[in-house]
């Protein structure tokens, strides 16, 4: 796909202006500060500032709901792996943070825009709340070195601000709007780069140790295709609309979420670990989402719900 190939390139950039010594590895310092407590809060609050419309209120349930089920089994799932894989203590909170965040907010959203239209980002909006909340508290909750204030973190203020915004009749005008609309946009460009000067602190010995280590292709195998498909085939049995489903079957299947590299190099933890397993997952998302849309939509079909 063309955003995941944008998305290499970006880290490229951080790369090799790290490695010619373009900027200074200490940057990554400023970077993820300005990453974490301005530009990502203020995506946040521009992808949720949309109109709420009542009559599209059962969708939004349902979307939900469903997100609910994805994050809920997903977390007790890696907790459980966490113990019986004996996952190391720098490892584990990155470890369960890979299984349970995606990229949902730029490629996910992405997919789901061409796929569905302006309807489409409707559903992603309601399925992407709680995953806001839940990556601004659990997420940085887990990543166990560093213990965080979890009330008065931006990202936890700035998913409230949203919320509010989303249900409220009333929005901000333009003059606001505008500027914060700006600095979300930086996000995704920064956070690629950041990625890119995160890994450039590694030697290419050990970024092939963490490419053959069976915890990265655990996190791989279980992020992009198997929690997804376990967790949402039963949903096809049920009469809920295929659009709504396969919604939520493509943001829950979205390639490890850059944030998690963010909250390794800020809290604590294998910040190698989770950089190679966002890298990884963004370039085998390009087959396993493909892949598992069509094979949602064979279900779909066998079982008699619109396509």
């Amino acid at each position: 796909m063309e955003e995941m190939v944008m998305l290499y390139i970006m880290l490229a950039i951080g790369f090799i202006a790290v490695r010619f010594n373009l900027i200074p590895l200490t940057s990554k310092t400023i970077l993820t500060r300005l990453l974490l407590y301005l530009t990502l809060p203020a995506l946040i609050v521009s992808s949720m500032h949309i109109p709420f419309q009542y009559e599209r209120a059962l969708a939004f349930i349902v979307l939900m709901l469903l997100s609910f089920s994805f994050l809920s089994l997903t977390l007790l799932y890696g907790k459980v792996m966490t113990r019986r894989l004996a996952v190391s203590s720098t490892q584990s909170g990155v470890f369960q943070n890979l299984l349970l965040f995606g990229n949902q907010g730029f490629i996910g959203v992405s997919v789901v825009f061409l796929l569905f239209g302006h309807e489409g980002l409707f559903y992603a909006v309601a399925f992407n709340l709680l995953y806001f909340i839940l990556i601004w508290t659990y997420g940085i909750a887990i990543m166990k070195t560093k213990p965080p204030k979890l009330y008065l973190n931006p990202g936890l203020l700035a998913t409230s601000i949203g919320v509010i915004l989303f249900l409220s009749p009333i929005k901000l005008p333009d003059l606001m709007m505008t500027p914060i609309n700006t600095i979300g946009q930086m996000t995704i460009p920064l956070s690629m780069i950041l990625i890119g000067i995160l890994l450039s602190e590694n030697t290419l010995h050990g970024l092939r140790k963490l490419l053959t280590l069976p915890l990265t292709w655990f996190v791989m195998a279980h992020r992009l295709f198997l929690l997804p498909l376990i967790i949402f085939v039963p949903f096809l049995f049920l009469p809920i609309p295929f659009e709504w489903l396969a919604i939520a079957v493509i943001l829950s299947a979205t390639p490890c979420a850059p944030t998690v590299s963010f909250y390794s190099e800020q809290y604590g933890g294998d910040t190698a670990f989770a950089s190679v397993s966002v890298i990884l997952s963004t370039f085998l998302a390009m087959f396993s989402l493909p892949l598992l849309y069509s094979l949602f939509s064979t279900i779909s079909a066998m079982t008699g719900l619109m396509l």
